[in-house]
């Protein structure tokens, strides 16, 4: 069950107020979680679902420091994407012009139809209204 808050959110044309839903943060699930959870569910030890967890995170960070993707089935593909300052041409621009290697990664169809709001298993929890910097807001009726 996926948890959100309500918040407002001034537009910056003309100052109308909006209604969003944020989703809450949640306590994020470890490696010895997903672990023990994986190893009730079949017949591989705690350990070498740990392992295999661990290599896999290793394997998944040397595909991508060579220049591959990485697909994991229904999953969805891991891929490394470079920020870089710009430079006035072509040849001025260096490899030390690149600042920042970020991962993204992008769900495989299969799991953004499970996670899809028009999936009936999913469901969500309203938690709570934020109003944050806004101050006291008045909703229309």
């Amino acid at each position: 069950m996926l948890k959100y808050n309500v918040f407002a959110c001034k537009s910056p044309i003309d100052q109308s107020v909006k209604f969003y839903a944020r989703l809450i943060s949640p306590i994020p699930v470890n490696c010895q979680q997903l672990a023990t959870v994986i190893s009730e569910k079949c017949t591989v030890t705690i350990h070498d679902v740990k392992a295999v967890l661990s290599a896999l995170e290793e394997e998944i960070v040397n595909y991508l420091r060579n220049g591959a993707s990485v697909r994991l089935g229904d999953l969805g593909t891991f891929r490394a994407t470079i920020k870089s300052e710009g430079a006035l041409n072509r040849t001025d621009f260096m490899a030390k012009n690149i600042r920042r290697v970020n991962v993204r990664f992008l769900a495989s169809p299969n799991m953004r139809h499970k996670l899809s709001v028009l999936n009936p298993d999913m469901q969500f929890m309203k938690a709570g209204d934020v109003y944050s910097h806004l101050g006291p807001v008045e909703e229309e009726q």
